[in-house]
């Protein structure tokens, strides 16, 4: 007897076995990691934007990049599944982000990070699509919803622990013991930091107050100079400005895409008159403890400054690395735009770190998972019938055996279009709590620095409950109203208790004026904000399961069609928040960003009920002509 023979009589016991929940843990593990590579680059952006030299523009489109190509590579990843097999293709998907995610951990020009971000988002295009055809294959259609959402579920953990996971692995590779002497480079604008050192200012903030100290312990040589180079740079420096509003920026520059188009060296400034003075002096004094004045420092120190100096002022004798930390630290606190950050190191091990990882859990997928229950040698007769239940052989049975590519479906089909158009606008009205939010939080009710990161995950971490409890409801929906309700109805209401959700903010800000020592005003803002969160992620897995239900074959290209307005909706949606915000934002354009995202959702809705899962778009006599 071979050994395929042996395998198969041991495997057709009775009992299924559980092979199916394998492959979703493993394609869970995968979407963690998608989510994880995706926005790790998030908190990472600023040191990035430093270590390259990167304009603000540059670090705009570096966020962009990957939008666009995530959106127009989701059909042809989709397609790739389809055609060659699910597992083929996602493995190869998991290698090459992850490749792409380590080599921006070595990337020195800005030109190779932008094409790196585009590589990445069209290498982790295909994912979910491929993964929504692998659930079809492994699921029988009653627990397809609940397949769903677990998958979706490890996206989300994975967007929560990407801020988490990467701020902790940046500060361990900047370890005390690392030379944090200020260096010429790290000063990022010479003229504005000069420009701060005039001694006409006004001590009321944190920040003049240290100048004030700092200037009375310079020689009167030294401080002759000091001012000179303060009155030069501050002029230099509003010519800048003045210069830059009056100018008319392009939207894109096309030298930023180009290998040597020109030195990526050219945003450092010029170096100021009375830099030296003042570099000189700052260096000179960073290892003596009674530098700096803490009750002038801004209370915005970050945990690890925040720790040293509380070990001093219990008395503990700091060693001098430490020391050195803790007045580095303070200075970028006080100069957050002209001094590069300490950590700005971390980013690039950390970004190599993740494409190890990846490897690591391409090796487990291909391992795990094949394209179907009848390809796998560990599962076993009463598990492959189990997953292919009447129901489903049932749904099966309305799909032609070799059907052509609906392309004319993808067109014609209004219940396809409903579905496109509800992810283009969801996005839109989503995307504003992990892009704007912080910003709203800061500007508008004075939220610290550290408040606000926990508030911004927040309403992330909420919506996995969303997503959990949205595949349940579509899979009892389905038993309770049939296959058209069972989709229709859990989607179009979560995208009217979203608009809710804004519409309690924007009711908020008309009513309470802002004021920050109302503590709990900004968490009334964030229950509002968790109920979007929450009921965007109800919805995902009735998208999913629609894809499931009518797409056959082709349901990762159909997924991947939806996928693709979806981030397309992603994409804009800043440029139209920045839109109506502009550079100084008032109450009234907060509250018409407000009013947006809750319109948005309302179409949304009613585009939902354009759902019809019980018409297959690759039924031939309903789509294409008999052959």
């Amino acid at each position: 007897m071979t050994d395929e023979a042996l395998r198969a009589g041991k495997n057709n016991s009775g009992t299924p076995t559980l092979v199916r929940h394998a492959v979703l843990f493993v394609l869970t593990l995968m979407s963690v990691l998608l989510y994880l590579d995706r926005f790790a680059v998030g908190i990472a952006a600023e040191y990035i934007r430093e270590d390259l030299h990167m304009s603000q523009t540059q670090m705009a489109w570096f966020v962009s990049a990957f939008f666009w190509s995530y959106a127009f590579c989701q059909v042809p990843g989709g397609w790739f599944s389809d055609r060659f097999g699910g597992r083929m293709m996602l493995t190869i998907y998991i290698v090459a982000w992850s490749i792409v995610t380590g080599l921006m951990g070595i990337a020195h020009a800005v030109w190779l990070v932008l094409w790196l971000r585009i590589l990445c988002g069209a290498t982790q295009a295909g994912a979910y699509p491929t993964s929504a055809g692998l659930i079809r294959q492994w699921y029988p259609i009653s627990n397809r919803g609940t397949a769903s959402s677990i998958v979706g579920l490890g996206g989300r953990f994975g967007a929560v622990l990407a801020p988490i996971l990467t701020a902790w692995l940046i500060l361990t590779y900047v370890p005390i013991e690392t030379d944090s002497m200020l260096q010429s480079a790290d000063i990022l604008n010479a003229n504005a930091f000069v420009a701060n050192f005039d001694q006409e200012k006004v001590a009321g903030k944190p920040r003049d107050r240290f100048v004030t100290n700092f200037l009375s312990k310079l020689s009167n040589s030294d401080l002759q100079l000091v001012q000179a180079g303060a009155i030069d740079a501050k002029s230099a420096e509003e010519a800048r400005l003045k210069a830059e509003k009056e100018t008319e920026q392009p939207v894109i520059d096309l030298r930023d895409w180009l290998p040597f188009a020109y030195d990526i060296q050219r945003n450092v400034e010029t170096r100021s008159p009375g830099l030296n003075e003042i570099f000189e002096s700052l260096t000179s004094r960073m290892a003596d403890p009674g530098f700096i004045d803490f009750a002038d420092v801004s209370p915005r120190l970050n945990p690890e400054a925040q720790r040293l100096l509380d070990r001093r002022t219990r008395g503990v004798d700091l060693t001098r690395p430490e020391t050195i930390r803790l007045n580095r630290l303070a200075i970028e606190s006080l100069f957050p735009k002209e001094i590069r950050k300490i950590y700005g190191p971390g980013w690039r091990p950390t970004m190599i770190l993740y494409g190890v990882i990846g490897l690591v859990v391409a090796v487990a997928f291909a391992v795990v998972t094949r394209n179907s229950p009848a390809e796998h040698s560990w599962c076993n007769q009463a598990e492959r019938e189990f997953i292919d239940d009447e129901a489903t052989r049932t749904a099966k049975m309305k799909e032609p055996g070799n059907p052509t590519f609906p392309f004319r479906a993808f067109l014609m089909s209004p219940s396809l279009w409903g579905n496109s158009l509800t992810q283009f606008l969801t996005n839109i009205g989503w995307l504003f709590v992990v892009t704007s939010l912080p910003r709203y939080l800061d500007k508008v009710h004075g939220v610290s620095l550290v408040t606000n990161g926990f508030m911004t995950a927040f309403p992330s971490g909420i919506g996995i409950i969303g997503l959990f409890a949205g595949g349940r409801a579509t899979d009892w929906a389905v038993r309770r109203f049939g296959l058209k309700l069972g989709r229709l109805i859990p989607l179009a209401a979560s995208r009217f208790t979203a608009a809710g959700g804004y519409a309690m903010c924007l009711l908020l800000n008309l009513l309470i004026a802002p004021n920050p020592e109302n503590w709990w005003l900004p968490w009334l803002y964030i229950v509002g904000l968790c109920i979007a969160s929450m009921s965007t992620d109800f919805g995902s897995p009735a998208i999913w399961s629609y894809a499931q239900d009518v797409g056959g074959r082709y349901t990762a290209s159909i997924l991947g069609w939806g996928n693709m307005w979806g981030n397309i909706g992603a994409a804009v949606a800043p440029l139209i928040y920045n839109r109506v915000l502009g550079e100084n934002p008032t109450l009234d354009d907060w509250n018409t960003v407000f009013a947006v995202c809750c319109g948005v959702f309302v179409v949304a809705g009613f585009c939902a009920m354009l759902l019809d899962s019980t018409k297959p778009l690759t039924v031939e006599r309903t789509y294409s002509t008999e052959v």
